[in-house]
């Protein structure tokens, strides 16, 4: 199956082959997720009024999409009995990436410019937007890098013009670094819909763990309307 994105075609599934990733992942409140949402129909995926937020650095190398920087901020959210990551944020750094993203799976993806370094100790980023710094975000993970690699699924949850898309993720980490309360600094600059989001999931203090993957490659197939 193939796709044509401003005058370029795209086979799925699309192949990310070599990309480096640095995630947070924080305890949040579903009360304080809920209006993030935007009534699109999702439900927060909580136990005991509590969920989690994951704010994730990345660094594309060799894809499809050409390469690019990210930084993903979603939540767990379910739709009729199925639960997938629901992304509120998704900034990149690639005009192209962002025409796709949007058109082929719904997702919200805008566009900024990122100064972003992944190395052994976690990653630091400085995000901006039209000249304005809006967002320093730093994340810490251990310097002891894990042998082997282990599977990567995800299933991406977005609404677009009244329809659900589920986008099925399919890949491999390798080189994993795992932080547990390993430091964080998320700095807002700016006001923007990206720090007016992180304000409001709170997400202050250590992270309850942090993942760095020096390899991770996925294939994402196309979307599906449920």
């Amino acid at each position: 199956m193939s796709v044509t994105v401003e005058d370029r075609t795209l086979t799925f599934p699309v192949r990310i082959a070599d990309a480096a990733a640095v995630a947070g992942c924080w305890v949040v409140r579903a009360d304080d997720v809920r209006p993030l949402l935007r009534d699109n129909g999702f439900e927060v995926a909580a136990v005991a009024g509590r969920t989690l937020a994951v704010l994730a650095l990345l660094r594309y190398r060799v894809n499809d999409l050409g390469a690019y920087d990210e930084l993903g901020l979603a939540v767990p959210v379910r739709h009729r009995g199925r639960v997938g990551a629901h992304l509120l944020q998704l900034p990149v750094t690639a005009p192209f990436t962002m025409a796709a993203g949007r058109q082929l799976w719904g997702l919200p993806k805008w566009l900024a410019d990122a100064s972003l370094d992944i190395g052994s100790h976690g990653a630091t980023s400085r995000w901006s937007v039209d000249g304005r710094t809006v967002l320093d975000a730093d994340l810490r993970t251990s310097p002891v890098r894990l042998p082997g690699s282990v599977p990567a699924r995800l299933t991406a949850l977005a609404a677009r013009d009244g329809a659900v898309l589920r986008s099925r993720v399919r890949g491999r980490a390798r080189g994993l670094r795992i932080g547990l309360g390993a430091p964080a600094r998320l700095v807002a600059h700016t006001p923007h819909p990206l720090t007016d989001d992180l304000r409001a999931l709170r997400l202050a203090g250590r992270p309850l763990l942090t993942v760095g993957i020096a390899h991770l490659s996925f294939d994402m197939d196309p979307a599906e309307v449920t």
